[in-house]
């Protein structure tokens, strides 16, 4: 069993993502989603958790310009442990029409500047019902145009 470091980085196949781990203990730990394997990607997953050599994480955070102009990605989906998102995650998905917001811990301290600028002009962002005015002011604070639907 090959042992993972904190700080270290792998790729998983099934996301097809690549990761860093950023905690670890007991078995199991935290990740941050890097980037995808590929810039050219039209759809990206990010789940709530991965397994890797044996040990379960949760994806809690998406890092900084992940997605920096893949202009190729048309939909996102947003795992339900995500508590941040790096600044310019998603900046200048110039496609990206649909976001799914699974995660219900985000704040405006935790999501980095211009995370959402540059995205479709008339996206839709489907968020958790609980976080749905909260995530709409959140989310415009963010980068996200006017003509951009949030929705539960």
């Amino acid at each position: 069993k090959k042992e993972v470091a904190v700080g270290a980085k792998f790729t998983d196949t099934a996301s097809y993502g690549i990761y860093k781990v950023t905690s670890k203990k007991n078995g199991s730990g935290t990740v941050e989603y890097v980037k995808p394997v590929n810039s050219k990607v039209t759809k990206a997953d990010i789940p709530s958790t991965i397994t890797y050599a044996g040990i379960t994480y949760k994806v809690t955070a998406v890092g900084e310009k992940a997605f920096l102009n893949c202009s190729k990605l048309k939909t996102i989906t947003i795992g339900k442990n995500v508590t941040s998102i790096g600044k310019r995650a998603f900046y200048g998905c110039k496609n990206l029409k649909k976001i799914s917001i699974k995660a219900t811990k985000l704040t405006s301290k935790k999501v980095g500047s211009k995370a959402f600028k540059g995205i479709a002009a008339k996206a839709v962002i489907k968020v958790p019902k609980s976080k749905l005015s909260a995530y709409k002011k959140l989310l415009k604070s963010k980068g996200v145009g006017s003509k951009i639907t949030i929705k539960q």
